[in-house]
């Protein structure tokens, strides 16, 4: 039997938040090929690792409706659960996989011991944000955020979420001159909404924002684009779907003010099922964020069929050779140049027919190339 693999899902277990990350993580786990177990575990508070109950795969890989009630019983078994982890001694751990992006210094420790034991640490890289554009998050959060470069010294194997994260953990980050003996790009899958393929009608008028709510992601530049628009006389609506940050008070002070406005529907944390329904409305799916370590609702847009509007700068935008409209500047103006442009049905199922042709990965492949990746060790 294979050496097990290690899983730590520190982040994840302790705030279940469904980011863009923790999907990933999700997916993994989900479709985890074998033949080697995959044994869910965190560090505690002491930066001892603790083996968790096999269950805590299970709940996390369970079905979701999306409801309050649904996230805070997932909460509550994911406490319970992490409530009977067992002391494992690093002996035991041979291979260690790392998935979450964490700011813990105590965590960094952890891998940093456990590596020194002559464990397999892998890590799976998302970006390096934090570090190269400070000016996007708050201030002194850069400095928190070395213990994770501090423990990414740990890692014996790497893999990359993009081209670009290896492209600047190769040249902003270590300096290594081999770009192919750093470690493989896994790209992520295109298929989690599980939306079947969609087509275009001139009834298809709504457009979709998917993500989370905060500053760093340039929703203000969006929400000012759709107020140019109806100030215009255009009558079309804006779907904002996803988690709301309390840092976003321009956002969320703009959702007050347009709380009775028919063109605006903002949806905290739908299920899936929910944003396959409003998906099924969409003429495009709308990305206002230039920052990003990937960029997954353009991309889940395209599997579907649906194009969209997002930054050229997104490292997902090189994966997306037609049927998305990529754009230089994100700012209000520009935004509302390109949503007015789809208006007009000829240009929209010209988009459309380019979206058609597009074919993208799934997460099982993704799920089969990290498992055989971390196995490799």
């Amino acid at each position: 039997m294979p050496e097990p693999v290690y899983l730590d899902l520190s982040e994840l277990v302790a705030a279940p938040l469904r980011t863009g990350i923790q999907r990933i993580e999700r997916e993994a786990i989900r479709h985890w090929p074998g033949p080697a177990r995959l044994l869910p575990c965190r560090i505690d508070a002491q930066g001892q690792f603790v083996q968790l109950p096999d269950a805590v795969l299970e709940v996390l890989c369970a079905d979701d409706d999306g409801s309050p009630e649904a996230r805070d019983a997932e909460r509550q078994q994911l406490r319970h659960l992490a409530d009977k982890a067992r002391p494992v001694a690093a002996a035991q751990v041979k291979r260690l996989l790392n998935l979450e992006l964490f700011f813990s210094p105590i965590r960094a420790d952890a891998h940093l011991r456990i590596a020194a034991t002559g464990t397999s640490v892998s890590w799976y890289l998302y970006d390096f944000l934090p570090f190269l554009r400070p000016d996007l998050f708050p201030q002194g959060l850069t400095r928190t955020c070395m213990h994770f470069l501090r423990g990414l010294r740990a890692a014996t194997r790497l893999a990359f979420l993009s081209d670009q994260t290896r492209r600047d953990y190769i040249r902003r980050v270590r300096r290594v001159p081999d770009l192919e003996a750093v470690g493989p790009i896994l790209q992520p899958g295109a298929d989690g909404i599980q939306l079947e393929r969609q087509v275009f009608s001139p009834s298809r008028r709504d457009f979709v924002a998917i993500g989370t709510v905060e500053p760093r992601k340039n929703p203000q530049a969006l929400l000012d684009a759709f107020e140019m628009l109806w100030n215009r006389g255009i009558a079309i609506r804006l779907v904002v779907a996803g988690r709301m940050s309390p840092d976003a008070k321009d956002a969320l002070a703009f959702f007050a003010r347009h709380a009775a406005n028919p063109n605006l529907v903002v949806m905290e944390q739908p299920a899936d099922e929910a944003l396959r329904a409003v998906l099924r409305q969409a003429r495009a799916v709308v990305m206002p964020s230039e920052a990003e370590g990937f960029g997954l609702p353009p991309y889940e847009a395209l599997y579907a069929g649906i194009p969209a509007i997002a930054s050229v700068r997104l490292p997902s935008a090189a994966l997306l050779p037609a049927g998305v409209r990529l754009l230089e500047r994100m700012d209000a103006a520009s935004i509302a140049d390109a949503v007015a442009s789809l208006l007009d049905d000829a240009t929209a199922a010209r988009l459309w027919d380019e979206a058609a042709g597009i074919r993208l990965p799934t997460w099982a492949t993704f799920g089969r190339a990290l498992g055989d990746w971390a196995q490799e060790a």
